[in-house]
């Protein structure tokens, strides 16, 4: 294997983790936004205003995927898209999404059409859309669109020659007789014939090779795409830091933890020579020192401290330490 496959080889396996799906679903909806509604909504009376605050903090931080403030035929209104990779109840989606809804309402005080957006091909089919509640008096009826990509025709998207909607079409069916992998590659061509700059090409493409992880091993992608368009994408040099940094945390973390143990272990030892020395009046010699200093296992010291404060002479205590044993 060349260099330059190596290197797409291990490009592959950074870009295609479940978790880098929200960026570049983020990426589309923030670049094209217009397209994307019009689309999801099937109608063009749509005027896009802002992309509005979508974070919102009870007792714990939630973040919608998209939230934006339109004109609907004159009117203003919010429109929400969540794209989902998984199942509905893999995180009851209905439940989460009135929940958005309810706090979209609190803060913004406006109407909101809601979309839940399946991008895998198995997923959404049992999502009910919405929630009905029937007791008189206290009527509640909470209704979001449903839209799985796999049931759209996706050639007629991809005649549309919308830049927003390609990487989307990826995932939406392809033409009768076509593989799922040679639709990607028609879907990759289109757009590498529209007339885009290069950047927000190379976004593009970057984009729906990471969405097309949704339906093939990253093994038979990698080809997909070059390099030089990778390191022109914006989106994939974020993808790369913020993965830096969640290695940093990762790893920041891990050290913290490995630190508190440390901590607790360096405790447990002093506190089992301090009972030595105090209960049975013995002078520590280096010997004991070092023979509890060298056992890694906090469990074992912990056995050992609770050793020191109950047995009656050193040789109990040295019988446990040598043998390995516990208090009976």
């Amino acid at each position: 294997m060349n260099n330059s496959n190596q290197s797409q080889s291990s490009l592959g396996r950074i870009l295609l983790p479940h978790q880098k799906f929200d960026i570049v679903t983020k990426d589309v909806f923030y670049t094209f936004p217009e397209e994307v509604l019009r689309f999801i909504m099937n109608r063009t009376d749509i005027q896009f205003l802002e992309h509005l605050e979508s974070e919102f903090i009870t007792v714990e931080k939630r973040e919608m995927d998209s939230l934006v403030k339109v004109l609907l035929n004159d009117r203003l209104v919010l429109v929400h898209c969540e794209f989902q990779t998984g199942d509905s109840s893999d995180v009851d989606m209905t439940r989460r999404n009135i929940g958005y809804m309810g706090r979209c309402y609190e803060k913004y005080g406006l109407p909101i059409l809601s979309h839940v957006i399946y991008l895998k091909p198995n997923s959404g089919k049992n999502d009910p859309g919405g929630y009905i509640q029937d007791i008189e008096g206290y009527n509640f009826i909470v209704e979001y669109k449903v839209i799985r990509l796999i049931d759209i025709d996706g050639q007629s998207v991809l005649e549309s020659r919308q830049p927003g909607l390609m990487p989307f079409a990826s995932l939406m069916k392809p033409p009768s007789g076509m593989t799922q992998l040679q639709w990607i590659n028609e879907c990759i061509e289109t757009i590498k014939s529209i007339q885009i700059d290069s950047s927000t090409r190379a976004n593009l493409l970057v984009d729906l090779w990471v969405m097309s992880g949704l339906t093939h091993e990253r093994e038979s992608l990698t080809h997909l795409i070059s390099e030089e368009i990778m390191q022109e994408s914006s989106v994939y040099q974020y993808i790369i830091e913020k993965g830096k940094v969640q290695g940093i945390e990762q790893g920041i973390e891990q050290g913290r933890a490995q630190g508190i143990e440390q901590g607790e272990r360096n405790n447990t030892i002093e506190s089992i020579l301090e009972l030595l020395s105090i209960r049975l009046h013995i002078d520590i010699t280096e010997a004991i020192k070092s023979n509890i200093e060298s056992i890694d296992s906090l469990q074992r010291l912990k056995q050992l401290r609770r050793a020191a404060a109950q047995v009656q002479n050193v040789d109990d205590f040295m019988h446990i330490l040598q043998n390995g044993s516990d208090l009976d």
